[in-house]
């Protein structure tokens, strides 16, 4: 076969294969550890990580088996793949090394050696993200979004806080057939697995 084909073809299917088994295990079986209310990254982020570490480990042997017996073609996918999935464990140990803890009042993210403690009511706005929900803090100088995971933590009060500002007007925007985000809040929280929480709301929108 064909190097470049060989390489173009296999790769993004064993790419893909990895992260949409990653993605549905973990809809199926994820869960925060918890320390007190303190939640943490579970025992799944860590199976992925080893499993990761693993591929990478064959890999990097590949490539180097590819360089030694001077197989172009097996040095190159090797290559390609030792280098995509280092990257995707620089990415995994940087969002394992976060916690999460909230409250009635506010919520506090540890992550990337930094500390964001942001009360509800200063939240005036939000931005979807992949896994994630940005939150804005108007109390905050620099006017950057802080992002909250939503598949390794379970940020249950912030999400219902959230469908209640925006059901309380809180997010205006110039969108004339939603200008206060209700409908994209609710379905937002909703498609990401926390239909539960929001339920009434969602009963309020199919009845306009």
């Amino acid at each position: 076969m064909n190097s470049g084909i060989f390489t173009f073809a296999v790769i993004p299917i064993i790419v893909l294969a990895v992260f949409i088994s990653v993605q549905l295990l973990r809809q199926k079986i994820y869960k925060p550890e918890y320390e007190g209310t303190v939640q943490k990254p579970g025992k799944w982020e860590r199976a992925i990580l080893l499993v990761i570490i693993c591929v990478n480990v064959i890999s990097i042997l590949g490539t180097i088996m590819g360089i030694l017996i001077q197989e172009t073609e097996m040095m190159l996918v090797f290559g390609v793949m030792t280098l995509f999935f280092s990257l995707i464990i620089l990415v995994l140990k940087r969002a394992y090394n976060t916690s999460y803890q909230e409250n009635k009042e506010y919520f506090v993210l540890h992550t990337h050696k930094k500390k964001y403690k942001v009360f509800y009511e200063n939240i005036t706005d939000w931005r979807p993200s992949y896994n994630e929900i940005s939150v804005l803090d108007s109390s905050r100088a620099d006017g950057k979004y802080i992002r909250v995971n939503l598949k390794i933590f379970k940020p249950e009060i912030l999400l219902r806080k959230m469908a209640d500002m925006a059901f309380e007007e809180k997010f205006p925007t110039e969108d004339g057939e939603d200008p206060y985000k209700k409908a994209e809040t609710i379905y937002y929280i909703a498609n990401y697995g926390y239909k539960y929480l929001v339920e009434d709301y969602l009963e309020v929108l199919e009845d306009r």
